[in-house]
């Protein structure tokens, strides 16, 4: 069986971020938030995760970015 393993700081992420994107909004349903607030926390939460995923990508691969080969005439 494959173990799929995120790396610690992605999963670290991804926690903060799914915590910040659900919990706003039962927040603000008990206490008076505006909506550039709501919205601004609900972005951070959002970012959280997409960065959680990037990490987690570059984890299985054990590389960075890199640019693609040229391709062959």
């Amino acid at each position: 069986m494959k173990r799929n393993i995120f790396p610690k700081p992605a999963l670290y992420l991804l926690i903060a971020g799914l915590l910040l994107t659900t919990g706003v909004p039962l927040f603000s349903r008990y206490v008076p938030m505006p909506d550039a607030l709501k919205g601004f926390l609900s972005g951070l939460g959002l970012a959280l995760e997409f960065m959680a995923l990037v990490k987690a990508q570059r984890g299985k691969k054990g590389t960075h970015c890199r640019q693609a080969a040229p391709p062959v005439v």
